[in-house]
């Protein structure tokens, strides 16, 4: 079998998934669209590491953005990622 780019691709999705904190901006952003300022709040890490797990998720496709005025929102862009969490952390 040959490695494909959609394996690759996948594989690079559960390898980010697999980070404790990016599990926990998901896990907020399950409940509903947020912003860097409500995660860092929320996890109690700093704005910079925020930025740059939602950077990481947006990339790959995890997560949409849209923006509203000047705040950036976030949320859970892909039906997969939320039978993700239904399954394997939310239970």
């Amino acid at each position: 079998m040959v490695l494909t780019q959609e394996l690759r691709m996948k594989a690079e999705v559960i390898k980010v998934l697999g980070h404790p904190e990016r599990l926990a901006i998901l896990m907020l952003l399950s409940d509903g669209e947020k912003c860097v300022k409500d995660l860092k709040e929320a996890l109690g890490i700093s704005q910079p590491k925020v930025s740059q797990h939602v950077g990481i998720m947006k990339e790959l496709g995890i997560l949409n953005f849209r923006k509203e005025g000047t705040k950036v929102l976030y949320s859970i862009g892909d039906d997969r990622i939320r039978k993700f969490l239904d399954i394997f952390v939310l239970d």
